[in-house]
Parts: C-alpha cells; structure tokens; sequence
C-alpha cells in the first residue's frame, strides 16, 4: 500500500509534506490553547519541560501529554524553527495560520477552509 504524503512546494525552493503541514499547524494550535499570545518560539521549551506552565486545566494538561507523543520531534528547537520557516514559505492560500518568523507571532486566519483544518487539529487533542 502505498504512503500517501503529498509534496508540497515553498515558494523558496523546499518542500513540504502534508504531514509537516499538519504538525506545524498541530503546534501552533496547541500554543494558542495552552499558552496564548507566546510566540511560536516557546514550543520546544513545553515539550521539554523547561517552561513551566502553572494552573493549567485539566483539558489543557490532556494537551500538553498529547503534544508530547504527537510532536515530541519538535522538541529539538532547531527542527521546530526549520519546519516553520518551510511553512511560511508555503503558499499563503495553503496555511490556516499567519505567521511573522521575526517575531515569533502567529494567528489563526479566519477565512475558508483553514476553519475545517482547525477543527481537525482540536479533534486531536480532545
């Protein structure tokens, strides 16, 4: 059976598989849960443990285990840095997020499909 990843082209020359595109996105939603307003820039730190995150839910603990297991590769900060700086290459009709890589901040667009893909990341997590 074959693997399905489609290839998608940066607009800078690299690629980008369907499945970085979904564990970026899975990133970026998590920190707009658990840690709002941070920049991206704080992700590795959580799935480490370095940054302590006190008084969370009991839902945003959940989160926090999930990420773990389901991005744990992001821990490593150079690969996370790599993999969004692919992604704000992308196209932007392709990213559910904007993003400015000099600052670090991120937000949900609130247009079409990237909606749907939001609701696919936070099924993830629930």
């Amino acid at each position: 059976m074959k693997k399905f990843t489609t290839i998608l082209a940066g607009s800078r020359g690299g690629s980008f598989s369907a499945n970085k595109l979904m564990a970026v996105e899975l990133g970026f939603y998590l920190l707009s849960e658990v840690v709002p307003g941070q920049p991206y820039t704080v992700l590795p730190d959580i799935l480490t443990g370095a940054t302590e995150l006190p008084n969370l839910s009991g839902k945003h603990e959940r989160y926090v285990r999930r990420a773990k297991l389901l991005l744990g590769q992001y821990a490593e900060a150079k690969l996370w840095r790599a993999d969004v700086g692919l992604y704000a290459a992308l196209p932007e009709h392709l990213q559910a997020y904007d993003i400015d890589t000099n600052s670090g901040r991120f937000s949900l667009k609130r247009v079409g499909f990237s909606r749907n893909r939001v609701f696919t990341l936070k099924r993830l997590f629930d």
